[in-house]
């Protein structure tokens, strides 16, 4: 008979302590609310500031030279012999534009042109514009390459300078220089896509921002478009692209070329260089998901200014 009241006893306490437990786990704070206040209180990440910030339209000028294209934009009305660029500005922004929704973007490897370059820069500045020299040339990879001054017989004349062309157009070795390169479309992607874009432009236009991108990379075109076209970077955030595909007789000195760095893709002559820069610009043609349009107009005006003023 004790056995049993002690049985009793012990599932009553039991049950006791079964709904005290019950009770108590019911009146908890629930661990997503309590993971949630924990989250709410951690700062939040900070963004880094982009290159393109504040940026409404874009020009790359990739292959910039001495900064020609820069100046077309900026100051249309002192190249009136530009054979295109000029007057494709005008047709992408119009001619009553504000320079300050622009940044210009120049990327230019040649030591030579530096010091020019960054006196562009600093005129622009002084004026409010926005003109970014970047020393580097473009390429599908991030690092240092050597690049050839290509001359004539007198090295004092330079028509070129590559990271293909070994020898010179006369035949004779190219001087090199080890220079440092970017890979253009993961800066693309972070610097210009990333941006941000300001929401009243001085003067709005029809299509809203654009970017542009003029490249003439001497050869290093056909590493830099498969990159370009396989990551999105220029589907995705480039309107037009312009400039050049280096195919013809002339550029034979840029054969063979290596296509990647490992050196199991060449293209062996110009005759080939033909079909591969139209399979790539067809490619971006037919692809409706790709916002690119392509003119390849090359502008090799001189950029001397009409007049007596300019910079």
């Amino acid at each position: 008979m004790a056995s049993l009241r002690s049985k009793v006893t012990f599932i009553i306490v039991l049950s006791l302590c079964i709904q005290v437990c019950f009770i108590f786990f019911v009146n908890l704070p629930s661990a997503p609310t309590s993971f949630q206040t924990f989250q709410s209180a951690s700062p939040p990440i900070p963004r880094k500031p982009h290159l393109g910030d504040g940026c409404y339209h874009v020009l790359l000028d990739v292959g910039s030279n001495i900064g020609v294209h820069g100046r077309f934009l900026f100051e249309p009305e002192k190249f009136p012999e530009s054979k295109s660029s000029v007057a494709v500005f005008a047709d992408e922004f119009g001619t009553s534009r504000d320079n300050r929704d622009f940044c210009v973007f120049a990327f230019e490897p040649n030591p030579k042109f530096a010091k020019r370059q960054l006196e562009l820069e600093s005129v622009y500045k002084s004026m409010g514009w926005r003109y970014h020299f970047i020393f580097a040339g473009a390429s599908n990879e991030d690092g240092n390459c050597t690049f050839y001054h290509d001359h004539m017989k007198d090295a004092k004349i330079e028509v070129g300078f590559s990271a293909v062309a070994k020898r010179t157009v006369y035949g004779g070795d190219s001087w090199p220089t080890i220079v440092p390169v970017i890979r253009l479309s993961k800066w693309i992607q972070h610097e210009i896509h990333d941006r941000q874009i300001p929401t009243a432009p001085h003067i709005s236009h029809k299509d809203g921002p654009q970017v542009i991108m003029k490249l003439d990379v001497e050869g290093l075109e056909y590493r830099i478009f498969p990159d370009l076209l396989t990551t999105g970077a220029l589907c995705e955030t480039v309107n037009l692209i312009m400039g050049e595909f280096h195919y013809s007789a002339a550029y034979k000195n840029f054969f063979p070329m290596n296509l990647t760095s490992d050196g199991k893709n060449v293209l062996e002559t110009w005759l080939y260089a033909l079909p591969l820069a139209g399979f790539f610009t067809r490619l971006v043609e037919i692809s409706e998901n790709c916002i690119t349009r392509i003119n390849l107009q090359d502008d090799e005006s001189n950029g001397r200014p009409s007049g007596n003023s300019g910079t």
